[in-house]
């Protein structure tokens, strides 16, 4: 049977079936000639689609690690309880150095903490936490001198939802008394009690041993300011006599329940403006931060980068644009004898306007297609080191769209200008 035949359509069908095939085999066709030109010219075609690739592979990039560190972040702002706040002395997140009237303001105390929690009687809880990171911890001859320890009041554990997997938390009098005790995260019990159980093990920080009393449950931290896994929380008194009473102590309120959180921020602005000393005409000397204001903080942040993204991909795809199309003039003129052939044997127009345009579509489809394999492999890579990397479908789907949209527009020129020459001047081409 011939090969007409057999691409005939069956007796009965309706004529619209056979242009449908015709018009799949064509493409097929088209998708063919654009392959054989790529492989024929890997290098040119590779160098062409640099910027094609650099483009997408920066915005899969880019949108995997704001991605990864949204969901992290979603995770950890657990870290301060769903109905909790802190009242500090410095902004949470602060880029470049703080304003005079900034570091001009004094350091929240420890009393203070204690009168705020008096003057709050409608709140669940009141405490106060001090940090200090990089902490050197010995125990059994192993070491871990990565800890970060926080020096609470007993309220510390609820307030910043760091809930106790066994053993207890101390108590309001080892809080007041710099009772030598200590509750760890699960990654100071890995560094130094690895398979053993720490309850009454001793634990020496700095020049004090300690005796271990409870453990944190687990959290799975990332790594940005701390991991809370990492974490020794002792006594509030006991931190300040180990290192000092110049820090500023950071204030925990709890609220009784999410309805009643905004007005307890309101009160507690209120009473601790009377704790400061602040009239009317003076505006706040301390921060008040929830996850509500942090996760607003990130996403201004996660809003900056893409915009910044997004320029740098429209700078590497209008050049990566600009090399199609140059590629396609090229090949427009190398095959202007074929060209011409085609047309004489009566192909239309449409016919090589559409083979150009998809080919350059295929070569662009390409490049986006490596930048989105190699924003994987960056995804891959960030998880391997344990930082937070997760490429979200939309940003596939966006570097594969505007990659394939880069060369719709970068063929166009080029296929008119294929389709326009005449057979017979095509034909005397050398």
């Amino acid at each position: 049977m011939s090969e007409v035949a057999l691409q005939a359509p069956p007796v009965g069908a309706p004529a619209w079936t056979g242009r449908l095939r015709r018009s799949g085999t064509a493409r097929l066709d088209d998708l063919g000639l654009a392959l054989d030109s790529l492989v024929s010219h890997k290098l040119r075609s590779g160098l062409t689609l640099l910027g094609i690739i650099i483009g997408v592979f920066t915005v899969v990039a880019m949108m995997a690690l704001l991605n990864g560190l949204r969901k992290s972040i979603d995770k950890q702002l657990g870290q301060l309880g769903a109905d909790a706040f802190q009242v500090q002395r410095w902004p949470a997140v602060q880029f470049g150095n703080f304003s005079p009237e900034v570091q001009a303001r004094k350091k929240i105390q420890l009393m203070q903490m204690r009168q705020l929690r008096d003057m709050l009687p409608q709140a669940k809880q009141v405490g106060g936490e001090i940090w200090e990171y990089g902490k050197t911890a010995t125990a059994d001859g192993n070491t871990d001198q990565g800890v970060q320890v926080a020096g609470g009041t007993p309220e510390f554990f609820t307030i910043n939802n760091l809930p106790i997997a066994s053993g207890r938390g101390y108590t309001e009098a080892e809080a007041g008394d710099a009772g030598r005790v200590a509750v760890i995260g699960a990654a100071v019990i890995d560094a130094l009690f690895p398979g053993q159980e720490p309850i009454g093990k001793k634990v020496r920080l700095g020049r004090i041993e300690l005796e271990v009393i409870g453990t944190i449950e687990r959290q799975g931290g990332i790594p940005l300011d701390g991991n809370p896994d990492n974490t020794m929380g002792i006594p509030i008194t006991l931190f300040m006599e180990l290192y000092g009473t110049s820090r500023s102590v950071v204030i925990g309120v709890m609220a009784q329940d999410h309805d009643s959180m905004k007005k307890l921020q309101d009160q507690a602005v209120g009473a601790f403006r009377r704790i400061r000393g602040l009239d009317t005409a003076k505006d706040n000397d301390f921060e008040v931060v929830s996850n509500d204001s942090l996760r607003g903080m990130f996403d201004n942040l996660a809003t900056a980068v893409t915009i910044a993204s997004a320029f740098m991909c429209l700078l590497s795809l209008i050049v990566g644009g600009i090399g199609v199309m140059n590629i396609m003039l090229v090949a427009v003129t190398e095959r202007t004898r074929e060209i011409g052939l085609r047309k004489a044997l009566g192909a239309r127009r449409v016919r090589i306007l559409t083979q150009f345009i998809i080919e350059a579509v295929f070569l662009a489809a390409v490049g986006g297609a490596v930048g989105v394999a190699l924003g994987y492999c960056a995804s891959w890579v960030g998880q391997f080191l344990q930082f937070p990397a997760d490429v979200p479908l939309w940003a596939v789907a966006l570097g594969l769209g505007v990659s394939c949209g880069v060369g719709l527009v970068a063929g166009i020129y080029p296929a008119w200008r294929a389709s326009r020459l005449d057979p017979a001047v095509a034909l005397r081409d050398e």
